[in-house]
């Protein structure tokens, strides 16, 4: 049996950036077995994949004798692979412990005063302990796109996989979650719809406390199209008074859901018509999986570092709500938004 080990204690969008190359791996080794390092955001969705076998939590916030009970059942194993691809100090130093036959691993460069270059891992151990490895740059130290998931895709293919950067990412539902949502669409939508989504990346669009609502509901006559819009734990004022007026005004071509569970809310990216964010890493990430037609509000200084890490197999197109100067204005943005969804209609 071979057993391979991914590190990848950060979040849930760079947890779905791995799940072609395990599943991959599971085809070519039909006995492997697979182990993640996930961390307290991302282990709920990766212990919903069959083809993970053992899922261990890292918890920066953990006392030093949990970090050390948690790195000796690490060691216990003998692996065939690793990949340090997280950048996290601790999955480094497991790195340099564990007991695999192949390391391979995501080098991270910066600079240092904005002159020197540095890496993480550095380059010592880069050259002693990794047999393959793969360098991206920081966010603000990047001077053109370095795909990520390509970069990814080379490592594994170390393996000789045929990884290509089309190929899509990994993510199945179970019967039960397309049942639930075959019920709430039937009851709640009836018809094509766009999703948004909405969280605490939206507090900086001018306005948008008081003018969310009126402009939600002139982008739905303007694209004749419901839309369905999500939230997770929000407490932002804007969502707040856009809850009330949605209340209030029984607008029935706004449909709110909050809170929805992970495999529900996947259900609604995946039948969506589109799906709009100000770049929520899970919906880009897990859009990835069914080639959902995808638009990002971003700021237009982001445009280079969000290009690193989108699908290669969406339609994938952004829109700024800012540019190098000033901020763009709420009607503004609704209106490029309106003329980019009906454009992809179009298509």
């Amino acid at each position: 049996m071979k057993k391979f080990i991914f590190f990848r204690s950060d979040r849930l969008g760079d947890f779905i950036i791995l799940t072609r190359i395990i599943k991959s791996i599971k085809e070519k080794y039909k006995n492997s077995h697979i182990t993640v390092l996930g961390s307290n955001l991302n282990h709920n969705l990766i212990k919903k994949y069959q083809i993970i076998d053992k899922v261990y939590i890292y918890n920066k916030n953990a006392s030093f004798y949990e970090k050390i009970n948690l790195l000796t059942r690490i060691l216990k194993n003998h692996y065939y692979a690793s990949f340090a691809v997280d950048g996290k100090s601790f999955s480094n130093f497991c790195n340099i412990l564990i007991k695999a036959k192949y390391k391979l691993g995501l080098v991270y460069r910066y600079k240092f005063l904005n002159i020197f270059w540095f890496s993480k891992p550095n380059f010592l151990y880069n050259y002693l302990i990794f047999k393959k490895y793969e360098t991206f740059t920081s966010k603000k130290d990047l001077q053109k796109i370095e795909h990520l998931p390509s970069k990814l895709l080379n490592l594994a293919n170390f393996f000789k996989l045929s990884l290509i950067p089309s190929i899509r990412y990994y993510f199945k539902p179970n019967l039960d979650d397309e049942k639930r949502y075959k019920k709430f669409y039937a009851k709640n939508i009836r018809k094509k719809y766009i999703l948004v989504h909405l969280d605490e990346k939206w507090t900086d669009i001018n306005s948008i406390n008081n003018e969310l609502f009126q402009n939600f509901c002139n982008l739905q006559k303007r694209i004749k199209t419901k839309i369905v819009i999500t939230s997770f734990n929000n407490k932002c004022d804007y969502f707040i008074n856009l809850k009330k007026n949605i209340s209030k005004r029984k607008n029935k071509n706004l449909i709110l859901v909050e809170n929805a569970n992970l495999n529900f809310f996947e259900r609604l990216i995946n039948h969506s018509y589109c799906s709009i964010s100000c770049h929520s890493g899970f919906l880009v990430q897990i859009s990835g999986s069914n080639s959902t037609k995808l638009i990002d509000i971003i700021n237009k200084k982001d445009l280079m570092w969000y290009s690193c890490w989108k699908p290669k197999n969406t339609s994938h197109k952004f829109i700024f709500k800012s540019d190098n100067k000033r901020n763009i204005s709420i009607n503004k943005i609704f209106k490029n938004l309106a003329e980019k969804i009906i454009n992809i209609k179009n298509f």
